[in-house]
Parts: C-alpha cells; structure tokens; sequence
C-alpha cells in the first residue's frame, strides 16, 4: 500500500499538531484509490494512530463499488488501514444502508476488502426484498383489514452486524446474535444468518443491490401469508428459486397441513415441498382436513 501524506486544509494556530479540515487519500499497489478520509479535525497519537473527530470515510472496492461511513469521531491507523469507534457510525452502500456502534473497519480481510462490523445498537436495511421461495399466497376476502406500513426494502437487526466488500462484486453479511429480519412478504427468526447481495453496475435497476442467497441457522422460523417453516438451518437461493430446509424441518400451511422432515426442499416455480427423512426419522404429513386438501396430483374420491 502506498501511504499518502496529509493534504490539510487549514492548521490550528494554537497547536501545530492538529490539524483541521483534512484530507487523506490511499492508494492500492496499481495506483487506484482505495479509501478517502475527510475529517473536521486530526490529533496525533503514536505512531501511525490519530483520534478523528467527524470522519468521513469513502471506501471503493476493485469492482468500483463505493461505500461511505460517518462518525462523530474514531481512532485511525491510517499505515495498517483500520479504524474503530465506540459512538454511532452510518453507512450507505449500493443497495444498502446499516449503522450501528461500538464499530470497527478493517481495510483487508481474507473474504474481501473493507471489513465493517457493530457491536451494538446495529441494523441494517436492503433496497430489495427476499424473495419468498414458495408462492405468496394472497390474503383471503373474509380477513379483515390491517394498517400495514409499505417499508418497500428488508430491514435486519441483531447483536452483532459485519459486512464485507467481496472482490468479485457485491456485499457479503453476517448477522449474528438475535437476528430478526423483515420484509414486505417474509419474516425470518434465527441465531445467525448470512446474506448474500449481488451488485454490479452492468445490471438493470431492477435487479441492482438484489438479495441473492440467504444462509439462516440456529432455531429458524421462516413465516409468510399462511405458512411457516421451521428448521436448524434453512438455505434460500432467491436467483434459482430454491430452498433447502435442514435438521427437525416443519412446513406448516394453513391450506394443506404440516409435513415434517429432516431435510425439506422448497420449489417456487411448482410450490412444491420435498420431504426427506433417514431411517430413524421418517417423513410424516398431518392433515388438517381431507376434504379441503389441494395439493398437486391428488384426487379426491
């Protein structure tokens, strides 16, 4: 890495060591920029360390996507590229926002480049929806009406958010602790999750910042519209449409009944949901009411 100098816009008469209204550019081993670092104020530490107060932090990958971070203040290593803080730090992204405290940066990593992660008080939201892996059913004319607020994304919560640059394009995030997580059309609950978002600057608009693939685990609940699925892990590919539940896996629907698996495969294209057991667990469907079933390739007698 190539370290760049202070470019400072105006010195403090009454200590020449801090420095006012600055600007720090850093360079990658071809000459591009990778970070640019604008802060009201500048103070020295040791070393390469300089407390800064309202640090504006640009962040831009290989693949030319940029992220931009703002405290009121942090603690900067600006030779080793890190950086962390304990007040509230707000990131924008390209198909996303997120903030939180008691947060960290790290420039390099071994997943990709400029690491992010809240300790506290963190969120995060999507510019686009997680794209139910079974059909949305519509809501019946008998139900009565409910205020719904139209929030238009994916908003996430939990104890502990990290989110990381990927080389190849688009974002990866980890959501650990508590995780809640909300859409238009699907509710998960689960220990952890991880979060796939594509983003490349050749796409539609439709498609730019999309959610890609969703990993939950620990005691997960998947609910939409008259379903919910249960399992230890569930695996959703939004691209192809398919779903994968693994570990004491339940389908409930109002519908059709409960079926219960060790590992259920989820279908959009057919609705479909493919129950497998082991020898010492078999699959098993319960019936809420034969005579209103309607599953594919049935027939009633």
């Amino acid at each position: 890495m190539i370290f760049s100098t202070f470019h400072l816009g105006l010195a403090n008469q009454f200590s020449p060591q801090v420095a006012l209204d600055v600007t720090i550019p850093s360079f990658d081993p071809d000459g591009r920029v990778s970070w640019t670092l604008k802060a009201e104020e500048v103070i020295p530490m040791e070393k390469s360390i300089y407390f800064v107060k309202k640090p504006n932090l640009k962040m831009v990958s290989k693949a030319n996507q940029l992220s931009n971070a703002t405290s009121d203040a942090g603690t900067f290593d600006l030779r080793n590229s890190t950086a962390s803080g304990d007040t509230l730090l707000k990131v924008a992204g390209d198909g996303y926002t997120a903030e939180g405290n008691d947060w960290a940066w790290r420039k390099e990593t071994e997943n990709g480049l400029h690491q992010l992660s809240f300790g506290a008080k963190a969120y995060v939201s999507f510019k686009s929806e997680i794209d139910p892996v079974l059909p949305v059913k519509r809501k019946r004319p008998d139900t009565p009406d409910k205020k719904v607020v139209n929030v238009g994304n994916t908003f996430a919560v939990a104890d502990l958010i990290e989110l990381v640059t990927l080389e190849k394009g688009g974002y990866l995030f980890v959501l650990d602790g508590n995780v809640s997580v909300k859409g238009e059309s699907l509710e998960i609950f689960c220990l952890k999750m991880e979060v796939m978002v594509e983003n490349e600057h050749n796409q539609s608009k439709m498609n730019f910042g999309r959610i890609t693939e969703v990993v939950a685990s620990g005691s997960v609940k998947m609910k939409q519209v008259g379903r919910v699925c249960q399992a230890d892990k569930i695996k959703l590919d939004t691209i192809a449409g398919h779903g994968l539940l693994f570990g004491n896996a339940i389908v409930e629907d109002e519908e059709w009944g409960i079926v219960f698996g060790e590992k259920i495969e989820l279908e959009k294209s057919t609705g479909r949901a493919r129950v497998i057991g082991t020898d010492e667990k078999r699959p098993r469907l319960e019936l809420p009411n034969l005579g209103k079933i309607n599953l594919p390739g049935l027939r009633k007698p």
